[in-house]
């Protein structure tokens, strides 16, 4: 253990005073940080998804959803639960992703890695339905 530099003290008790540091206190931090993880896990859901498609399911279907324009819903996962967007296809995403334009007029970028399924009207259901 390293020393402090007390000899400016008259007093013997401060001059071969060891402070022990951290030691006196961790207890208490691992008690708080293993009740935030507790408290973080309790909240945390890692409900899997009924239904998934494979990523080249996914690219081959977004490829054509954004070749013919068609007005397409997606089920993402988001952080704890997954979320619904219906919209069109724009763009690509720096090969990792989409832009869409939802039916409200924004745009929104999903990752591949977090959709879910993909559905439409017209050439989707059948495809699924196989």
């Amino acid at each position: 253990m390293s020393r402090v530099d007390r000899s400016y003290s008259k007093y013997e008790s401060i001059r071969t005073y060891e402070d022990r540091g951290k030691m006196k206190w961790n207890p208490f931090a691992t008690a708080e940080l293993a009740s935030a993880h507790r408290d973080y896990h309790s909240e945390f859901s890692f409900d899997e998804p009924a239904f998934s498609l494979e990523q080249d399911e996914i690219m081959i279907m977004l490829s054509f959803a954004k070749s013919l324009q068609i007005e397409i819903s997606i089920e993402y996962q988001d952080e704890k639960t997954n979320k619904a967007v219906t919209g069109t296809v724009i763009d690509w995403r720096d090969k990792t992703g989409i832009i869409l334009k939802k039916q409200d007029g924004h745009y929104q970028e999903i990752a591949f890695d977090l959709i879910v399924k993909l559905t439409d009207k017209k050439y989707f259901d059948p495809y699924l339905k196989q």
